[in-house]
């Protein structure tokens, strides 16, 4: 009876998959999964009511609030010009040299990410890098990548992934030897992206600038700020690295911090006018993310009621890891390709169903899956298609999803490989 159960639950999350593939709504999606996998197992109403819906529904609010502080955060530097001014001045170190340029402008993307998060903030510092890069006569096809791999090579390291991913990865931390290793896979995609751009640029060449169609003009330029404001978008991840400061805090301070260093520019009044203003404007870029975190707290909380677990794991268990080595290359072969089109590898969408019977197992170290599991995280976030801020891209440069995807997808299936085999390596063998 369980195994036929099983079954239906199986059909019912590939049924789901598909559906979010073919592009339905993740967070409708979900939410009927939840509920259909409850009342298959034979859950009864009132369980599903309380425990599925009520619940899950509040198991990560702390996470989305972690969420809107990094999403106020990056407001704050996109408002008062310092992330303007951080591209502004590694663009011109880069001179007339496209190739550096769109080199730069990914590694400078990149480290604003450690710390800045939300569709809004990819957006605003997107209308600056993408117009620079398409106008030195960039390949719309390369410009959009090299965009959208410097926003997910940051968020390796990213403190809002971090805050949220540790309410499903129970025990994680941000430091050594864990920290070591996602360092490195912030450092490997910003060297497959620089490949791709090698490549890519010396195949495609350069087109002529007054030929290129900028889908819209960049803002004109605003003042710049002072050069040391530069060390406030890192800040934070300095601040938790290494004086252990909790995320919430770190970013009131660093929200204050770019306030006191660009004062001249306002007045204390305009200062509060600001502080609140941000804080507002980060709401709508988080509002997407935030609802599929409360679907997903419904989603995993259903995936280990006993009812369901003990149905899916004869079906799952032959399929997943069950040792490190196993856990490293499940994740090397499938993660790239099992993450796009929000598939079954993804952990903020039906992923959450696999992650509830992993860690039912007990069997894989939770940080250790943790860093196999960011890379494919990672990758989703920064070349699938159905990603609000790739799609933002996609459709600002014109660019066709196929032609992204083949520019993309290799490099970032490569990425995922090397750095689960680089995890392994430095973690899993000790395991």
């Amino acid at each position: 009876m369980e195994l036929a159960t099983g079954i239906v639950l199986l059909i019912a999350f590939l049924i789901v998959v598909a559906m979010i593939v073919r592009g339905q709504s993740p967070i409708i999606m979900l939410l009927i999964l939840a509920i259909v996998w409850a009342a298959i197992a034979g859950i009864s109403l009132e369980d599903i009511q309380a425990k599925v819906l009520q619940g899950g529904g509040t198991q990560y609010a702390s996470a989305v609030i972690i969420i809107v502080f990094g999403a106020w955060f990056a407001q704050i530097l996109i408002q008062t010009g310092i992330a303007e001014s951080v591209i502004r001045s590694a663009v011109e170190l880069a001179g007339d040299r496209p190739m550096v340029t769109a080199m730069v402008i990914n590694l400078v993307t990149a480290l604003l990410f450690t710390s800045m998060y939300g569709v809004g903030a990819a957006i605003a510092i997107g209308v600056i890098a993408l117009p620079i890069m398409l106008s030195q006569g960039i390949p719309a096809r390369v410009a959009a990548p090299t965009f959208t791999m410097g926003i997910g090579a940051g968020t390796f390291v990213n403190l809002v992934q971090f805050g949220t991913f540790e309410k499903l990865f129970p025990g994680i931390r941000y430091e050594g030897p864990w920290l070591d290793v996602w360092i490195i896979g912030m450092l490997v995609y910003i060297a497959c992206a620089w490949l791709m751009i090698y490549l890519n640029l010396r195949k495609l060449g350069l087109r002529h600038a007054a030929s290129v169609d900028v889908a819209a003009a960049a803002p004109p330029p605003r003042k710049r700020t002072p050069y040391y404001t530069y060390i406030v978008p890192i800040f934070p991840v300095i601040m938790i690295m290494v004086f252990k400061w909790q995320i919430i805090p770190t970013f009131l301070v660093s929200i204050v911090l770019a306030l006191a260093l660009t004062w001249r520019d306002r007045s204390f009044q305009g200062q509060l006018n600001l502080f609140n203003k941000t804080f507002y404007d980060a709401f709508p870029d988080i509002a997407t993310i935030a609802a599929l975190w409360t679907i997903c707290g419904m989603i995993i909380v259903t995936g280990q009621m006993p009812e369901v677990s003990s149905a899916l794991k004869p079906i799952f268990d032959p399929v997943l890891p069950h040792t490190a080595w196993q856990a490293a290359l499940f994740f090397a072969v499938l993660g790239g390709i099992g993450s796009i089109y929000r598939g079954p590898l993804v952990v903020v969408g039906t992923g959450a169903a696999l992650l509830a019977i992993i860690l039912s197992n007990n069997e894989i170290p939770v940080p250790y899956l943790y860093t196999l599991w960011l890379a494919p995280t990672v990758m989703q976030g920064s070349v699938d298609p159905t990603n609000s801020w790739t799609l933002w891209t996609i459709g600002y440069t014109k660019v066709p999803h196929g032609q992204f995807l083949k520019t993309a997808l290799p490099v970032g299936c490569v990425m995922v490989a090397v750095v689960c085999m680089i995890s392994y390596l430095m973690l899993g063998r000790s395991l």
